[in-house]
C-alpha cells in the first residue's frame, strides 16, 4: 500500500499549496471546497488500484464477480468483471443481479426483530407456537435457537435428497417445510450447528406473525423504506441475472424455491447500501447482537452476522453457483459486497485486495 499512500500525500501536498516541506507556520486549514476535492481524488486513486485487482482476480472469459465499496451508506466505487452467460459472452457489470445466497439471513432476522420490537412475537417462544406439525423438538427449539444456528435442526437437503429432489428438482417453500417436518432427532450435542433449515423457519414465523409471506413482509418493510432495488426471488430468470455456474463451468439451474436461509436477487451496489444499517440503525438496532452466541475460532454469531475477533461484521453466501460475500467495517463505515456466478470464483481474494485498498487504516 506504500505507492497510495504516496499518491494520497502527493494530492494532499498540491491541494494546500504548501509542498512537502515544513512550513514556518501551521497552513491554513482547507476550505470545504478543497476538502471535497481531497476526498475525491483520494477515491479516484483508491477507485484505480480497486479496477486493477477486479481484473487481476477475474478471468475475463470465465464466471464473472461484481463487488461494490458503500461509505456512510454511500456507493464510492463499483466494479465488474467476467462473463454473466458464458454461452452468449454477456459481461457482468456493475447491474447484473446475483442471488445472494446465505446473505440473505440477516434480512429474515432483522424481520424477526422487527416484529419483537413491536409485540409480536419473543425470541423465548418455541417454534411449535407458530409452525404446525412438527416433531417433539417444536415445543422446546425456539426462535432465538433457529436465529443463532444452536437448535441442532439438520439441513433439510438431507431429506430432500432422501426422497430424490436433488437440487435442480422443484421443491417450494411447502415442500421445503415437509422436508424439515421429517426430521424427528436434533443433531447430538449442543452449541453452534448451521443449518438452512432454522432460517426456513423463521420465515415461515414471519408469514403466521405479519399475516404476509416474509418477501412481501421484506418489501414492505425494509425495501421499499430504504429504497433498495431488491426482491425475494429463488430462481428468478431475467437478463439481467447472471447464470450460475459449478467447478466444471457447467450451468448449475436451481430448482429449490424456499427461502428465508436464500434468495434475494440484488446487486452488490444495493448491498453495500444496506450495510449501512449497521452503523445508522433505522431498521438494525442494537438487539441484533441479543442472544449472540460463539461461533468457533473466536468468532460470534449475532442476528444472521458473524461478529469476527477484530469486530468486522460478516457473512459468506453459496446457491449453488452464486457465492456471496458481505463484511461491515469494525467501525461500521465501510461496506464491501462481493457476488460472482462461479462456484470457483476467488471472493476472497477479492475481499482482502479490496479491503487492503478501502479499510480506514489502509493507507498507513
Amino acid at each position: 500500500m506504500r505507492d497510495l499512500a504516496k499518491a494520497l500525500t502527493a494530492i494532499v501536498c498540491l491541494a494546500l499549496l504548501a509542498g512537502c516541506a515544513a512550513p514556518s507556520a501551521p497552513p491554513p486549514s482547507p476550505t470545504p471546497a478543497e476538502t471535497s476535492a481531497l476526498a475525491t481524488n483520494a477515491f479516484d486513486v483508491q477507485s484505480k488500484l480497486s479496477d486493477r485487482d477486479m481484473s487481476a482476480l477475474v478471468p475475463a472469459t470465465g464466471p464473472g464477480c461484481s463487488a461494490a465499496v458503500a461509505k456512510d451508506g454511500t456507493v464510492v466505487w463499483a466494479g465488474a468483471a467476467g462473463l454473466a452467460d458464458l454461452a452468449t459472452g454477456t459481461p457482468v457489470t456493475t447491474k447484473t443481479r446475483f442471488d445472494i445466497a446465505s446473505v440473505s439471513k440477516q434480512f429474515t432476522a432483522t424481520a424477526i426483530l422487527m416484529l419483537q420490537r413491536q409485540g409480536l412475537l419473543k425470541l423465548s417462544d418455541p417454534i411449535g407456537t407458530y409452525v404446525d406439525g412438527l416433531p417433539d423438538w417444536g415445543a422446546t427449539v425456539t426462535l432465538d435457537q433457529l436465529m443463532h444456528h444452536t437448535s441442532r435442526i439438520p439441513d433439510y437437503w438431507v431429506k430432500l435428497d432422501d426422497i430424490g429432489i436433488g437440487f435442480s428438482q422443484p421443491a417450494d417453500q411447502q415442500v421445503t417445510l415437509d422436508a424439515i417436518r421429517r426430521e424427528t432427532e436434533l443433531e447430538p450435542g449442543e452449541g453452534f450447528l448451521y443449518s438452512n433449515s432454522n432460517y426456513v423457519l423463521l420465515a415461515e414465523v414471519v408469514g403466521r406473525v405479519s399475516a404476509k409471506p416474509l418477501p412481501q413482509f421484506l418489501k414492505d418493510n425494509i425495501f421499499a423504506p430504504l429504497g433498495l432495488d431488491m426482491v425475494v426471488a429463488p430462481t428468478l430468470h431475467a437478463p439481467d441475472i447472471a447464470e450460475s455456474y459449478d467447478d466444471d463451468l457447467q450451468l448449475q439451474e436451481a430448482g429449490w424455491t424456499s427461502y428465508g436461509h436464500t434468495g434475494i436477487i440484488t446487486t452488490p451496489s444495493e448491498l453495500a447500501r444496506w450495510g449501512d444499517q449497521y452503523r445508522a440503525g433505522n431498521i438494525i438496532q442494537g438487539d441484533f447482537v441479543q442472544g449472540t452466541v460463539y461461533e468457533a475460532d473466536g468468532e460470534y454469531y449475532a442476528a444472521a452476522m458473524d461478529i469476527e475477533v477484530d469486530g468486522d461484521l460478516n457473512h459468506t453466501g453459496r446457491m449453488g453457483g452464486y457465492i456471496s460475500e458481505f463484511t461491515v467495517s469494525s467501525d461500521r463505515h465501510t461496506v464491501i459486497a462481493i457476488l460472482c456466478n462461479g462456484h470457483t470464483s476467488n471472493r476472497f481474494g477479492i475481499r482482502d485486495a479490496l479491503w487492503a485498498v478501502w479499510r480506514p487504516h489502509s493507507a498507513e
